[in-house]
């Protein structure tokens, strides 16, 4: 994945600054997992990260020259395909124009849901970006932004922005639960996709649901109880009632039996969807991360299930960036390009 280029006085350690002066890292001085070789390249020129998700759009520009971080937010067009292409171009744009910058971003990387094809550059499983399986997206961007973007896994981006702004760099899988749930890998110092994009989805594992009900091949079964969705789902079946995922995480803070059942089931399910990753892969950490999964309630639930059969052999801790770590994987991978 990386690619070094020509300036030796590389992006590492002015960028880190950036993201601890902007409250995303901490404030230290520790160095980045990978190498300064790994982030050499034309240091003048701003990068951009963007994390696509279903309903939020976020991109995030670094201006060396300024030494300036910016980032903006907006509601992902549901129309998806070329709709949601050109706000990725057109968020691009904002944000070089308020950094005042000359030209184009020279590297801009982006994560999104689903699997990108290497080969034709469609984007599958991702059903909440209608289109983009159908279209090939780097190109498709490309003649926007006027530059070859990375397009990547949401949560293979997630996994790199942990494995490369922390210290150890050791092997890494990120698990993303929020509107669905999701994988990234870095084995070995590089993100793990897989041969057709699709290491990683996790949310096809046979666990919570039925896997040969045709309802549940959309979104996968363990995809279908542990989500938003998902939680929301099971709480209607135990207490009778509705109530959005963040309520059903504030009645089992209040003693709600069926808000606690819940709460319960979702870390065994990801404790069984971790036992099955490490059993295949065996990282030396998971975090959880996503609205979901960086939640402490959801840390403690899957320890505890955790124990029962791993005791303290499993590292699982929650991710350093919340819902900011695909971006700043993004920005990461942007800068090594």
């Amino acid at each position: 994945m990386v690619m070094p280029g020509t300036d030796r006085t590389g992006l590492a350690g002015p960028l880190r600054r950036a993201l601890a002066e902007a409250g995303w890292l901490p404030s230290s001085g520790a160095e980045p997992a990978l190498p300064r070789e790994a982030f050499r390249g034309a240091a003048a020129e701003p990068v951009v990260g963007v994390d696509l998700g279903g309903t939020k759009l976020h991109a995030v520009l670094y201006d060396p020259a300024r030494h300036l971080l910016l980032d903006r937010v907006e509601r992902t067009d549901p129309r998806g395909g070329t709709a949601v292409t050109s706000q990725i171009a057109g968020l691009v744009a904002s944000l070089t124009a308020a950094a005042g910058s000359e030209g184009r971003p020279s590297r801009v990387a982006v994560g999104c849901p689903g699997a990108p094809d290497p080969v034709t550059g469609a984007v599958g499983h991702a059903p909440n970006i209608p289109g983009w399986d159908r279209m090939n997206v780097p190109a498709d961007l490309e003649a926007r932004l006027g530059t070859r973007p990375l397009v990547h896994n949401d949560a293979n981006l997630a996994a790199w922005g942990e494995h490369v702004w922390q210290p150890g760099g050791a092997d890494l899988a990120f698990v993303a639960v929020g509107t669905g749930v999701g994988l990234g890998l870095v084995l070995g110092g590089r993100m793990h996709a897989g041969t057709r994009g699709l290491a990683g989805e996790v949310a096809d594992l046979p666990f919570g649901a039925d896997p040969f009900d045709p309802a549940n091949l959309v979104h996968g079964p363990l995809e279908q109880q542990v989500s938003g969705g998902g939680i929301e789902r099971r709480y209607h079946e135990l207490a009778g009632r509705r109530r959005p995922a963040p309520e059903v995480f504030a009645a089992a803070a209040e003693g709600d039996g069926a808000a606690v059942q819940v709460l319960d089931e979702l870390g065994r399910l990801l404790a069984l969807a971790l036992r099955a990753v490490r059993a295949i892969v065996d990282p030396a950490t998971f975090v959880l991360g996503g609205g979901i999964g960086s939640r402490p309630e959801t840390l403690a639930a899957t320890r505890r299930w955790l124990t029962v059969t791993e005791g303290d052999s499993l590292q699982v801790r929650t991710s350093t960036f919340g819902a900011r770590a695909a971006v700043a994987g993004a920005l990461a991978a942007a800068v090594a390009a």
